[in-house]
């Protein structure tokens, strides 16, 4: 009798090579929505500008959202696990439950700080806030508290989509939350006097409910699709300890790269010329952000079209990848070189002469990144879909340590332009999170293509 990994390998060699065009159908509607998501911050930052006393209201989102967003990071890698530990219904309502529980432990964190005065005590005494933007911050918690579990609600069910092929369903659902935040935020701020903290944190969960929803209402069909995710696998059993193995070295994975920021922002600080130095980076990171976060999905084309034993899927996806990251690095030199960078970084974005040569220089560091993050998530899709993810977690330990080393070594010991400097200390970071990775890539392939085959001669 031949086990469900054996069933796997018929099932790979039997179904068709994928396509570019197949591919792209994929890939494209995910992309999209990171750069939706995107927008949504800026929407509520204008939003909260029309409330009254704008600069307390923008300081105080701000802050509840960093606090929120460290605390419910794990969150972020639910649709990864999904999509990769996923194999038929009963394996998707554990996910699922498991994924509850853990967000409602971290909602209730939360909480903990939104309803009691430790919350006012956080902002007001340990981060060091005038008490009106430590009292809009602890409000806004008040609210706030509920991501974790909206996240989930929304998060598990673009895994299914995802799963399902049919991810034309992730944008469409975001692009219904930006347009419910724009009308909510909007509403508040003219027609109400609610701070304006609280109100970009009703408009920001509100519509978050509502795209969860829908989301769950239109992604619930796909369950039972034998084509995706049949009622049940044979052989095939997943349980907390198999989840968690593989949740986390995700969530290190996570909390590794929300430290990225402020570690280059505090070595900048301590830069020749401070000043400059953050500004820069900040107005050159938000530029390459626009054409570098669409590439943070490439993962999930190869989870999705790699197949372990069949090396020319390998070939295709590693190729459509390629592709990508050299479009964005061609658009960031792009910029560098013609006029149209001149135009968005001095009249778009407002910012000249040492900021914006400075900038320039950060671009041009910048340019080098889709190809790093290309190669990382093309290795993080096989990866994950061979549940090797402490490889991820580890390959992200020596990212961080590689990042603060470089940075370190250029703002002390060269002259090259502090801004630039942490631009290419994420560049060598990544480079030698790859390098790790591409060292242990070969031997997991090779590894997991074994038991398979040993089933498939019973």
């Amino acid at each position: 009798m031949l086990t469900w990994e054996a069933n796997l390998v018929l099932t790979e060699k039997d179904n068709p090579l994928p396509t570019y065009r197949q591919i792209a159908n994929f890939y494209l509607p995910l992309a999209l929505t990171n750069l939706i998501m995107s927008t949504s911050h800026a929407i509520v930052n204008a939003g909260v500008a029309r409330t009254p006393n704008p600069e307390v209201a923008l300081s105080a989102y701000a802050l509840a959202r960093s606090i929120v967003r460290i605390i419910e990071n794990p969150m972020l890698m639910v649709r990864q696990t999904v999509v990769s530990l996923a194999k038929d219904y009963l394996s998707f309502v554990r996910i699922k439950r498991f994924m509850y529980i853990l967000a409602g432990s971290v909602a209730a964190l939360i909480a903990l700080l939104a309803f009691t005065p430790l919350g006012y005590h956080v902002f007001h005494d340990i981060i060091g806030t005038s008490p009106a933007v430590a009292t809009q911050s602890h409000l806004a918690l008040m609210v706030l508290f509920l991501l974790p579990l909206t996240t989930v609600g929304r998060n598990v069910y673009h895994g299914l989509a995802i799963l399902s092929r049919q991810t034309l369903l992730v944008p469409k659902t975001a692009a219904l939350r930006l347009v419910l935040m724009t009308v909510i935020i909007f509403s508040l701020a003219n027609f109400t006097q609610l701070p304006g903290a609280v109100s970009a944190s009703i408009s920001f969960i509100g519509a978050f409910c509502v795209e969860a929803f829908v989301m769950r209402w239109r992604a619930l069909p796909m369950l039972g699709d034998s084509r995706y995710l049949p009622n049940r696998v044979d052989g095939y059993s997943l349980g907390n300890r198999e989840i968690a193995r593989f949740f986390l070295p995700l969530v290190i994975t996570t909390f590794m790269t929300a430290a990225f920021a402020p570690m280059i922002n505090l070595g900048l600080a301590r830069s020749f010329q401070p000043e400059v130095a953050l500004a820069a980076y900040a107005v050159g990171n938000s530029i390459s952000r626009l054409l570098i976060s669409p590439l943070n999905m490439l993962h999930q084309a190869t989870l999705a079209f790699v197949k372990i034993r069949v090396p020319e899927t390998f070939t295709i996806t590693r190729k459509f990848v390629t592709a990508f990251c050299l479009l964005a690095s061609g658009l960031l030199i792009v910029l560098n070189l013609g006029p149209l960078g001149t135009w968005v970084v001095e009249t778009l974005m407002g910012v000249s002469g040492e900021v914006a040569n400075s900038v320039r220089m950060v671009l041009r560091v910048q340019a080098l990144r889709p190809l790093t993050l290309g190669w990382r998530q093309y290795m993080w899709g096989v990866l994950m879909q061979q549940r090797q993810t402490d490889l991820i977690g580890k390959g992200k330990t020596i990212n961080f340590v590689v990042l603060v080393l470089t940075l370190v070594t250029l703002l002390t010991a060269t002259r090259f332009d502090p801004a630039a400097s942490g631009a290419m200390s994420l560049v060598v970071g990544e480079l030698a999170e790859c390098i790790y990775m591409q060292c242990r890539f070969k031997q997991v392939i090779g590894i997991s293509a074994q038991p398979a085959a040993a089933g498939q001669n019973e």
